[in-house]
């Protein structure tokens, strides 16, 4: 089986970032990969700089909501988050579809 993780805040991108790590230890131990792509998206720049595996360019660690939280998240504002990941959909949808083929996406 092949997954797509994608992580949605701090949690889900610290949770994403541990599937990367045990992708990375599959590939290194048995030569296989589970994990073809690996995403997380937040409204925090620090905190998508704080994960350790997740690859650190824009089409893996997706910065959504810029033009109203600067980079600095939503504070626990719930409705925000789900605001701003609406109207920045297309950016997350555009970083899954470069992942190679998968069969089975999980959101955390």
């Amino acid at each position: 089986m092949k997954l797509v993780v994608i992580g949605l805040g701090q949690c889900g991108g610290r949770v994403a970032d541990e599937f990367a790590r045990i992708n990375k230890r599959a590939r290194f131990q048995r030569g296989i990969e589970i994990i073809p792509g690996v995403f997380a998206v937040n409204t925090d720049a620090a905190d998508l700089s704080g994960l350790q595996i997740i690859k650190s360019d824009y089409q893996h660690r997706i910065l959504i909501g810029g033009r109203k939280t600067s980079g600095h998240g939503v504070g626990k504002i719930n409705e925000l988050g789900a605001e701003v990941a609406r109207e920045d959909s297309d950016k997350m949808i555009d970083a899954i579809r470069t992942a190679r083929r998968f069969f089975e996406t999980d959101a955390f």
